[in-house]
């Protein structure tokens, strides 16, 4: 990570940028106005570029310095919430009278992560190279900074108490912040670059999110996308802790937790799919439409449990005075699903958009049913405090496109 070794030296940086003087900055962090001037330099001989304009009144940061100090700010300001929401000692936004904000370093906060990962002080200390005692070391200073201890010890290793949950929450949303900075860096220094992880939820984004993918792609070949899907409890797990930019999909009635946001993009509707020579999508000789009595006895490939799908399943069959299908066969594989669909005569619910090749095809079709209940919300969620780069900003922008063009009945 190109910032995270000159985590020092940014607080540094950052007290100049809110202050405008190396005096002032001194005075705020409580140290000798040389040892700002000396940080500082060395910080801008490290990345071969001023951070400021020094006029006699004062240390104005540069536009790269400005961007910089945003993003250091942020991270700062995260590793104070993890103290004040413990000790209410650390005012909002105040983070140089955070101890841990103030004093946690490059070799603690990596200190903390392999021993949380791994469980033990000599393992971590064989996958960051150094000695066992230098891990304890940055552990009992760490615990020193956080005034409690951070892992609950035991024959069977060291586990992470709520404290140390709180702590490692922030350090890793503090560490994002820096791997921002330093995509943000490289984009002032040529082509748009970027690395974004997109977490997508079963069966609501094979129409969304190809287009915006391609558009942004096309448009900026330099970022990196890597997409990965799950469960909507291990997404928003990994988004929380800033593993994912975003979750594409469809969306609950409210955000999954006070820390996450999230944007309606468009409604989709749902539907009743079945292979086009199920029985019941047979129209020759039928006196009546098709009602939902008509599939009492049907079977079915069923949503996966607490999803939007299985929501609308079941207050359609309620509405109908249906009991829920036995729970034999569930899935949250598109593919399974089509497959199980083609070979079978079981129904499923999904969006008519997500597998409209394949009743253009006239290999499966919407069975003719009245359903009020069969709308769901597609959109993207993301933390609440996440504030995006440019080449993220530009795959929000994509996705808004591509809902629109959606919305519009355009053809994707």
């Amino acid at each position: 990570m190109l910032f995270l070794p000159h985590l020092n030296l940014l607080r540094f940086m950052v007290a100049v940028a809110e202050t405008g003087s190396s005096q002032k900055a001194a005075a705020l962090l409580h140290v000798a106005q040389s040892s700002v001037a000396r940080a500082v330099a060395k910080l801008e001989k490290a990345l071969s570029t001023p951070l400021f304009e020094r006029t006699g009144r004062g240390m104005r940061p540069t536009p790269q310095g400005q961007q910089l100090a945003l993003r250091a700010t942020r991270a700062l300001q995260l590793l104070a919430q993890a103290d004040r929401h413990r000790y209410r000692r650390t005012p909002p936004g105040d983070w140089h009278t955070s101890p841990l904000a103030r004093g946690a370093g490059p070799r603690h906060v990596l200190a903390l992560q392999a021993i949380a990962e791994l469980g033990s002080e000599n393992q971590a200390s064989e996958r960051l190279g150094i000695s066992q005692s230098a891990v304890h070391q940055s552990l009992a200073q760490l615990e020193h900074m956080a005034g409690a201890a951070l892992f609950i010890r035991s024959r069977s290793g060291l586990k992470l108490d709520d404290t140390g949950e709180d702590t490692l929450q922030a350090v890793r949303l503090a560490l994002a912040e820096l791997r921002q900075a330093g995509e943000e860096w490289h984009t002032d220094r040529g082509a748009l670059q970027g690395y974004l992880v997109v977490g997508t939820l079963p069966f609501s984004t094979g129409m969304l999110l190809p287009p915006a993918v391609e558009h942004l792609l096309a448009s900026e070949p330099a970022v990196r996308l890597v997409i990965v899907d799950g469960t909507f409890d291990a997404l928003v797990q990994q988004l929380r802790r800033a593993e994912l930019d975003f979750i594409v999909g469809a969306l609950r009635g409210n955000p999954p937790s006070a820390d996450i946001t999230q944007e309606v993009l468009f409604d989709d509707r749902l539907a009743v799919i079945a292979r086009a020579g199920h029985p019941l999508a047979q129209k020759r000789g039928r006196r009546r439409p098709l009602a939902w009595p008509d599939l009492y006895h049907a079977s079915w490939v069923l949503p996966m449990p607490d999803t939007p799908a299985e929501a609308a399943l079941a207050q359609a069959l309620h509405a109908a005075g249906m009991p829920f299908p036995a729970d034999q066969l569930r899935s949250n594989s598109a593919l399974m699903m089509q497959a199980m669909l083609a070979s079978s005569d079981r129904l499923a619910l999904m969006s008519p958009r997500q597998v409209a090749r394949e009743i253009q095809a006239g290999l499966l079709v919407e069975l003719p049913l009245q359903a009020r209940y069969f709308n769901r919300r597609i959109g993207v969620m993301q933390r609440g405090n996440y504030l995006p780069t440019p080449a993220a900003a530009l795959l929000q922008e994509a996705f808004r496109q591509a809902a629109d063009t959606l919305h519009a009945g355009i053809p994707q």
